[in-house]
Formats: structure tokens, sequence, C-alpha cells
């Protein structure tokens, strides 16, 4: 009976853990960079993050965010470097867990910024070792790209919050 009432909790947290993630997918899908120099600038300032927090003002939650910071090569084989983003995304949306892809355009100074935002890290790691995801880590050379970063953060939203906290990870 005990280990009864235990599944039915779990499964009762895990459902909760859904509807949340989906609320916020919803509220992701208005996203949009307020500073024009966001592929240089903090992920703090340079995304409208408190009118998500705002647009999910009634729940909490936890998240895991994944933000590739490149310069591109003047030599890159940018044909080669889309097509393998492109397959790497549609692999991954088809992944559970993947909240929201976000890609920039290259700037005047071929700097650009990705992220994706997963339901957890865990499920992040387990999306990267997928074959198509590693075709489009292999691309990531010196021959595409002049200098590329895998930043990794934490999103966290309270319950009645209106602001999203955003922590970077220093370590994993």
């Amino acid at each position: 009976m005990e280990e009864t009432l235990k599944s039915h909790k779990s499964n009762k947290i895990e459902g909760k853990k859904e509807f949340v993630n989906r609320k916020f997918s919803q509220a992701l899908k208005n996203l949009k960079e307020t500073d024009s120099n966001y592929a240089t600038k903090p992920l703090e300032i340079s995304f409208n993050w408190n009118q998500i927090a705002t647009d999910i003002k009634d729940f909490e939650g936890e998240w895991y965010l994944v933000a590739f910071r490149s310069i591109g090569s003047i030599n890159a084989n940018n044909d080669s470097l889309s097509i393998a983003k492109e397959n790497a995304y549609n692999k991954a949306e088809k992944h559970r867990g993947l909240l929201k892809y976000w890609s920039g355009e290259f700037d005047q100074n071929r700097e650009c910024l990705s992220m994706c935002i997963w339901a957890s890290r865990d499920i992040a790691v387990e999306a990267s070792k997928k074959p198509l995801h590693t075709i489009a880590k292999n691309l990531a050379t010196e021959s595409n790209y002049e200098f590329y970063a895998l930043e990794r953060y934490i999103l966290k939203k309270e319950k009645n919050e209106t602001k999203m906290k955003i922590i970077q990870i220093t370590s994993i």
C-alpha cells in the first residue's frame, strides 16, 4: 500500500512538471532579443525573460539552458553548418524535453548566439549524444569557427514571481 501511494505521488509530481514545462514552452514562443548585441551580451539583459516569467506567473520551475556563442570563420562552409544545425534541431525537436530552440543570425562581426532550453540537464545530455547532434558538434572546428563556446545555465522561476533567475553553471 505504501509503495502504491509513493508511486501515485511520484506520478502526480511528474505530471505537474510536464504541465508546467508545456506552459513554459508556450510562453517561450514569445522569447525575443531586447538588445541588438545579444550575441556578445549577457543572456540576462539580452532577452525578455521577465515577460516570459510574467506569462507563467502562477507556476514555478527549473530548466536547463545551453547557449552556443560563436564567431564564424571567413572560410566557413555555411551550407554544411546550416544543414547540420537544421538536422540537429529537427532531431532535438522530436526528442522529449526540448522546450525552445532559439538561433540568431551572424552579425556584421560574424558573431552569433544560439540556445536550447531543456526540461532538465539529464535530457539535454541524452540528446547531445544523438548522431545528428554529434555531426553538428564535429563541424565546430577551426575551419568553420574562429571561436565558439558553450555556456550552461539554470533558469529558475519561483511561483508568483515575475522575474526569471538565470544562473550560469561554471562546472558540470
